[in-house]
């Protein structure tokens, strides 16, 4: 698949008003990325993350996915909830983003795409959600069905 099967699929499938997504809950909870990138000023105004991900997207449809090397933590976390990540992997993932910024005072603060980049807790992240694994599997396949299969026997 590329980006823009990916963007196909959110964009017929994601509903943020119907289903709690927990990369949602984590910006409405004052914890993640709140200025820069998809928010062009720190107003911390809402923005779901499936609008952050087609705004994002869309216009990169041709290419290969890459989420990988994304910076974002409630997009990587909005990827691999779709993907099928178990929910014990995500609730993980978003506790380690949760102890992160508790730590370093930081909830409810100005931060841009790069305040984890590089930190330990940012690597427990990505590796708790299995986002290099999804990132292969969804550019192997062409169904999303067995996108989330395959997503759901990561451990």
């Amino acid at each position: 698949m590329n980006n823009g099967d990916v963007c196909d699929y959110v964009r017929r499938t994601i509903d943020p008003h119907k289903n709690k997504y927990i990369a949602d809950s984590c910006v409405k909870e004052g914890y993640g990325q709140s200025c820069g990138g998809y928010l062009k000023d720190c107003n911390k105004k809402y923005i779901s993350q499936k609008e952050h991900f087609l705004n994002y997207y869309d216009d990169k449809a041709e290419k290969p996915p890459t989420y990988a090397y994304l910076r974002c933590p409630q997009l990587l976390l909005f990827i691999a909830e779709i993907a099928g990540v178990s929910r014990k992997n995500l609730e993980k993932a978003y506790e380690i983003v949760k102890n992160y910024e508790d730590a370093n005072k930081l909830k409810d603060d100005e931060k841009n795409g790069n305040y984890m980049w590089g930190k330990p807790a940012f690597r427990e992240l990505k590796s708790e959600i299995h986002i290099s694994d999804v990132v292969r599997i969804i550019k192997e396949v062409k169904n999303w069905d067995v996108v989330r299969e395959r997503t759901m026997k990561l451990k």
